[in-house]
């Protein structure tokens, strides 16, 4: 088997066929048929209707397809991170024990029951609103929408942290790999920066969802205080989740690229230092010798000063503005 093909990365819940992968069309229909369904289920179980609107079920239903839908794009970005990761490596050197040994099917399906389990616990701590107990259906209805919202949430929560995991083993080989000439300002990285970006945001989306949902629920225990707490806790955990999948990886990468930025400026300096004292052997040689050697070390200089500018210019992550040293 090939390298290629060992680190092709297709979870269960977006196989790889002989017809080829699954396309956005169907991504999308996966997605909206989950939670537009569960809402149709919500609705008609509930004897007062009124209360899909009020106890914000409706939402919930989005929050499903938007966790699902979510997870999917952001699967095909880090297939594509896994392909950079390997063009910057080599194949020779390119490890992804973290994806074989985390990202595999059983512990996605372990990760989606463990979370929708305490989704499903939360949603009974906090007290499900009376409107749910005036029907069997509803209630069941109610409890299945938590356990599915939180399933889609765990299988990402699994992925936020194999991704941290993953770029924590990737930032030491980035100092025998980064390119302070490449044009895009990180050393040939921005890509993987921009994709932790992207992951955050899609989070952060997701994050604004479930606050919606749970500050429009009639929570029947939320005068009891470690109730309160709960409740804190279960709307930041996206936020928080968020902001970590963006800084964790970030504080690692310029920690590797700081060490890597002032290694090669010392050398640098040393050489340009090494290049200014051989002016003094100069003097016993003729001037057409003199004018030839100055010439190559005027080019040399000119070099090694535009590798000091293009190393200082570099960004050391992409949590850094320019210039962060």
């Amino acid at each position: 088997m090939s390298k290629q093909q060992r680190f092709t990365f297709y979870p269960f819940y977006d196989p790889y066929k002989k017809n080829g992968a699954l396309g956005y069309g169907s991504k999308l229909s996966i997605s909206l048929g989950l939670g537009v369904g569960y809402a149709l289920l919500q609705y008609y179980a509930l004897p007062n209707k009124m209360a899909f609107f009020s106890e914000n079920c409706w939402i919930l239903g989005l929050i499903v397809s938007t966790s699902l839908f979510a997870l999917y794009i952001a699967t095909d970005v880090f297939r594509h991170n896994l392909q950079i990761m390997l063009e910057i490596e080599g194949s020779s050197a390119f490890r992804l024990k973290v994806v074989e040994q985390w990202m595999n099917d059983k512990w996605f399906l372990l990760a989606g029951f463990g979370f929708a389990t305490a989704n499903t616990t939360v949603g009974h701590l906090l007290g499900v609103p009376s409107a749910f107990f005036e029907s069997t259906a509803a209630l069941a209805m109610i409890y299945f929408g938590f356990f599915l919202a939180g399933f889609a949430s765990g299988m990402g929560l699994l992925a936020i942290a194999a991704v941290i995991a993953l770029y924590l083993k990737f930032a030491p080989t980035l100092q025998h790999s980064l390119d302070p000439h490449n044009p895009d300002g990180n050393g040939g990285i921005k890509k993987l920066g921009d994709s932790l970006w992207f992951f955050g945001g899609l989070i952060g989306a997701v994050g604004i969802l479930v606050s919606i949902h749970m500050f429009g629920v009639s929570w029947t225990y939320m005068y009891k205080q470690y109730v309160q707490y709960i409740f804190l806790f279960w709307v930041s955990l996206p936020f928080i989740l968020s902001v970590s999948i963006v800084l964790i990886p970030g504080l690692a990468v310029r920690r590797q690229v700081s060490y890597y930025k002032r290694y090669k400026l010392s050398e640098l300096k040393k050489e340009k230092v090494k290049l200014y004292s051989t002016y003094k052997q100069f003097e016993t040689k003729d001037d057409e010798e003199i004018i030839s050697e100055k010439k190559e070390l005027g080019e040399k200089l000119e070099r090694i000063q535009n590798e000091l500018e293009k190393l200082k210019a570099m960004r050391n992550s992409h949590i850094d503005g320019k210039n962060a040293d």
